[in-house]
């Protein structure tokens, strides 16, 4: 046998090989989705499992594809939201019951933690002064 042949030859298996490997992977996904029906569960709950086994950025990274956007591109989940759904607004002074009171300084600032977890219960504009 020639080099070519040979290389021909490899080439063929190689592509053999994954073929039979998507086959069993189908075939491994198909019986696993007749035996979540048999336990009534949805691929949806399989599917979650999955993602809360990974690591947070294969997660990450996976939503990412999923949704069409490059992996570490998802939006973050801001943690300063009211119960209302409301950003605090730059330049206002806000109140905490205790007494502790906290000025937005800019838009792209951090918000005390304090405030946060208490506006979560409230709204900002409740805690305006």
């Amino acid at each position: 046998m020639s080099a070519t042949e040979l290389r021909e030859y490899a080439e063929q298996l190689m592509k053999q090989a994954e073929e039979q490997s998507t086959k069993e992977f189908e075939s491994t996904m198909n019986f696993l989705s007749d035996k979540l029906a048999h336990m009534g569960k949805t691929k949806k709950d399989a599917v979650v499992h999955l993602i809360k086994m990974m690591k947070s950025f294969e997660a990450e990274a996976t939503l990412a594809e999923l949704v069409g956007r490059p992996p570490g591109t998802l939006p973050k989940e801001r943690y300063d939201l009211d119960s209302a759904g409301n950003p605090p607004e730059v330049g206002v002074t806000y109140h905490l019951p205790s007494g502790e009171t906290w000025i937005r300084k800019s838009k792209a600032g951090a918000t005390k933690k304090e405030f946060a977890a208490h506006a979560k219960t409230t709204t900002w504009m409740a805690m305006r002064t």
